[in-house]
């Protein structure tokens, strides 16, 4: 009788191991052969919150061929519903659902998916707005502008469907007193509002803007702005000098540049601080005006008499200490 030794044993029971894997032992669970795909009813568009034309219809397969009687789930995360919820596929393997849109306006989505295949089948839609029902502010009331100049944003109204959804392509007119606006008439946009510059007229106080769209709820819609006189230009200006390297405004203190700004005939005074070292008021560039001696303490004046910008620095420390006159006519 032969007889192995543990060590054949154990090699024999490898290589029978190995050829029982390769003629169908155990290794592990079988893919899936269950796959489902889009039929028709892909890329619809509808109105929000109505059911689209077409229903949603998808193919089920199970190794390729058609998949009866098996259950698929619908679901949207748009808002709105699909009808059925569940349900099983026919003979075909075809099941269907009806969409009805969610009441926001954009790209929505719907799925849907069965046990045991790996990716839903996914639908997109879109919702295009209701028609037109209201009027309503959309932003720029209660601005106070300077009399002959725009107000800093525009006035804007949004026309909406009965969800708050915002319509295009609504004709909204445009009218103010006491100001102007920059068109008679501005369409809505894709976001459904319509906007205007508004210029206020050459007197000060209340200014009453206007927006209308025929038919719609809040037609007339009133705007209530202010136009208010431009604040005066400044006649004097006082600036600090030192005590290190630098200029500093007194009305605002910004520094190095110092920047202050006078009417035409103002007066600007620099004034050295207490322990500076040796410092000078420059005049740099064009136009230009005249400079000041180097100085410990002590003051400096200069009245500019025309209108432009002008720049310094201090002879001493160059671009290291600079500033910088703003001369309007008021």
């Amino acid at each position: 009788m032969l007889r192995l030794s543990s060590t054949q044993v154990q090699a024999a029971a490898v290589v029978l191991g190995t050829l029982l894997s390769g003629c169908g032992g155990d290794s592990g669970t079988p893919p899936s052969t269950i796959a489902i795909a889009k039929v028709v009813g892909d890329g619809q568009s509808g109105l929000v919150g109505q059911p689209l034309a077409e229903p949603l219809t998808v193919t089920v397969t199970d190794a390729g061929a058609a998949s009866a009687g098996t259950t698929v789930t619908w679901a949207t995360t748009s808002g709105g519903s699909l009808t059925p919820t569940s349900g099983p596929t026919d003979a075909n393997g075809q099941a269907s659902a009806t969409w009805t849109l969610g009441t926001t306006s954009g790209s929505q989505t719907a799925t849907a998916s069965v046990s045991g295949a790996n990716t839903p089948a996914t639908f997109t839609a879109t919702a295009e707005p209701d028609v037109a029902v209201a009027l309503s502010a959309a932003g720029g009331d209660g601005q106070s502008g300077v009399i002959n100049a725009a107000l800093a944003q525009q006035v804007q109204a949004k026309v909406a469907d009965q969800f708050g959804n915002g319509v295009p392509g609504v004709n909204v007119a445009w009218a103010a007193t006491g100001a102007t606006t920059s068109a008679p008439s501005v369409p809505t946009d894709d976001a459904g509002i319509s906007a205007v510059t508004v210029t206020m007229g050459g007197a000060e106080g209340p200014v009453t803007v206007t927006a209308t769209a025929d038919g719609l709820d809040g037609s007339p819609l009133t705007f209530n702005e202010t136009a208010t006189l431009a604040p005066a230009i400044p006649t004097t200006a006082n600036v600090t000098v030192g005590p290190g390297i630098v200029f500093t405004s007194n009305h605002n203190t910004t520094h190095n540049p110092a920047v202050d700004t006078v009417a035409v005939g103002g007066k600007v005074t620099w004034t050295w601080a207490s322990g500076s070292i040796g410092h000078s008021v420059q005049s740099t560039g064009s136009p230009s005006f005249t400079s000041s001696a180097t100085q410990a303490s002590g003051s400096y004046q200069f009245t500019f008499n025309t209108a432009g910008t002008y720049t310094y620095d201090c002879v001493v420390h160059g671009p290291l200490m600079t500033g910088r006159i703003v001369v309007l006519t008021p």
